[in-house]
């Protein structure tokens, strides 16, 4: 009887010791001043409402007025176009493809995703009127929002052996 009696003191004890820690720890985190559950998401918290997401649908290209008249320094040659075609199949250098497509008439698993359809780079009417000069800037300069500046991936003959890629993408259009 005595070592039942001593079980049930302990115990007692034992109970009383967790409940008083509980309480305290509750207690402390309910006047604590650290930050370790801001991140979760409380309902109880009053956010500001998020600034709507900018409308850059209707951005177009800033390009200098003789953007046109640049010249292409790099020769087409088979070795500048395969250059080029690496470029734009690679995602942390023009990574082109996910916008634009294998065939540069546009990536349709991405269209959901993207915030208005690319150019059609296949589309030999549209191309043949813009000049070298003009591809390059927009590869360069990029759209605000819209498609990634180059600039900030790719070495100056890089966008140029891109444009040189993108030349070989445009073909007449199929007869119906």
């Amino acid at each position: 009887m005595r070592k039942t009696g001593i079980a049930l003191i302990v115990t007692s004890v034992l109970i009383v010791v967790v409940s008083a820690i509980k309480l305290t720890s509750g207690a402390q985190n309910a006047n604590s001043s650290t930050t370790t559950n801001r991140n979760q998401n409380d309902s109880r918290q009053i956010n500001p409402p998020s600034a709507p997401e900018p409308d850059f649908s209707k951005n177009t290209w800033e390009l200098p007025e003789d953007a046109d008249k640049t010249k292409n320094p790099v020769a087409t040659s088979a070795e500048s176009v395969a250059k080029g075609k690496d470029l734009y199949f690679t995602r942390d250098k023009g990574n082109c493809i996910f916008c634009h497509g294998e065939t540069g008439s546009g990536n349709e698993a991405n269209l959901p995703r993207l915030r208005r359809k690319p150019a059609d780079l296949s589309n030999k009417e549209r191309m043949t009127a813009m000049t070298d000069g003009e591809v390059f800037w927009k590869v360069t300069k990029g759209i605000n929002g819209i498609m990634p500046a180059g600039q900030r991936r790719m070495t100056e003959e890089e966008r140029w052996n891109v444009v040189n890629y993108i030349r070989t993408l445009a073909k007449e259009p199929a007869k119906p």
